[in-house]
């Protein structure tokens, strides 16, 4: 059985070894470490990992619990959607997975889905296609969910764009996660051999196919610009 990796990307810039990332704040630099203490709002704690996944969709910046000392630690503070939408349209689109090339023709695929329909991508020649591959237990793919719903919900009401979520577990463990964790892509499980198909071996993965058939986004994992894109990206498609 292959390793499988998920990567969760964010709008941080990495630094060497001891600090993770830095930022500025009212003209002073802080350092970001693995092992800096973080709180939200309401006093939860949280551990780096915890932190990076609930700062995913944007909603949040990293401000110092002390501005006198950095030692005790950051806030998560939760910003307005206008600034959450301004800081996405200024970031950079996000980077590229290695397992597509935009512009190239998708290699279709077949499968059932979760209901047991067949699901053929080459019938589906004019529209737009957008896929999730993901699993279960991925921390990135649960905190993504949330905000790939929303985009469901935009663009629900016009049959020309279409979702599926091609997840590697069985229907078996599927279903009862489901209930529990609604997903409103439409759900293709075993979806093992349908990702190992196009070599993918880190998830989540997001892909935009238009209505020729062709690739025009590809990335992995989830942040906020991840959305801003994913949405500009399937009306540009909309519009061919």
């Amino acid at each position: 059985m292959k390793n499988i990796f998920f990567i969760a990307v964010f709008f941080f810039s990495v630094q060497p070894v001891i600090a993770q990332y830095t930022f500025t704040y009212k003209g002073k630099e802080y350092k970001v470490l693995r092992s800096s203490k973080f709180k939200d709002e309401s006093g939860k704690k949280y551990d780096y990992t915890e932190m990076t996944l609930e700062m995913m969709g944007g909603e949040y910046e990293l401000l110092p619990i002390d501005e006198k000392k950095p030692g005790k630690g950051f806030l998560i503070s939760r910003i307005s959607k206008e600034e959450t939408l301004r800081r996405a349209m200024a970031a950079p689109k996000p980077a590229e997975s290695k397992y597509f090339k935009t512009g190239k023709k998708f290699k279709d695929f077949g499968a059932y889905d979760i209901n047991g329909n067949w699901i053929n991508t080459k019938k589906l020649r004019g529209k737009v296609i957008v896929l999730n591959f993901w699993f279960t237990t991925c921390p990135p793919c649960q905190k993504e969910r949330p905000y790939l719903n929303k985009i469901v919900d935009t663009y629900r009401k016009d049959s020309n764009v279409v979702f599926y979520a091609i997840a590697l577990d069985s229907e078996k463990r599927l279903i009862p996660y489901m209930q529990q964790h609604f997903f409103k892509y439409d759900i293709i499980p075993n979806g093992r051999e349908v990702a190992d198909s196009y070599g993918i071996h880190s998830y989540p993965l997001q892909c935009i196919i238009d209505k020729e058939g062709k690739i025009v986004f590809h990335t992995v994992s989830y942040y906020y610009v991840t959305d801003y894109w994913m949405r500009k990206t399937i009306d540009e498609a909309l519009q061919q």
